[in-house]
């Protein structure tokens, strides 16, 4: 009888959804990435950013996480971080690094975004392969709708982005 009543409660436990996305530092997600041969989703936001913090919403849907979870390797970035940032083995810095400095834009997010109509606009998501190809690129907050149909579609893209 022990076994009827712990059986169910260890299956259900399993195929729980998680209820957060598992967010890695971004060393840890390129690993992955090249191993697996699957796609990082960089999501770039800003402090005081009222797009972002719409953008963060979205992300603690089920679903949304769900598919980000099990689909990519996300890794959340501050853009206006002050702390240098390794990837493909270069590090990038914040050319305003002193603590009292006003925040400026990191230098990783110069490398990696394309500014649009000459500007940077916030959130960002970038969706990059294992050998640190951009696949896309897409700015501003989402929908949960917009979100979910923009991800399965980033799913069956194989091809790098080209400017």
């Amino acid at each position: 009888i022990l076994m009827l009543t712990i059986t169910p409660l260890f299956i259900f436990s399993q195929n729980k959804s998680s209820e957060s996305i598992n967010w890695l530092k971004l060393s840890k997600a390129e690993e992955l990435a090249n191993k697996y041969d699957k796609n990082m989703l960089l999501f770039f936001y800003r402090p005081e950013c009222e797009y972002c913090d719409k953008m963060k919403e979205t992300l603690t849907n089920s679903s949304v996480i769900n598919l980000i979870n099990e689909n990519f390797f996300p890794v959340m970035i501050n853009g206006k971080s002050k702390d240098p940032i390794t990837y493909n083995d270069t590090t990038y810095v914040n050319d305003k690094s002193n603590p009292e400095d006003e925040p400026s834009i990191h230098n990783l997010v110069r490398k990696l975004v394309d500014m649009k109509e000459g500007n940077y606009y916030w959130p960002t998501i970038l969706i990059i392969n294992g050998k640190h190809q951009k696949i896309i690129q897409g700015n501003g907050a989402w929908s949960k709708e917009q979100t979910l149909r923009r991800l399965q579609q980033i799913m069956f893209i194989k091809k790098p982005f080209k400017k």
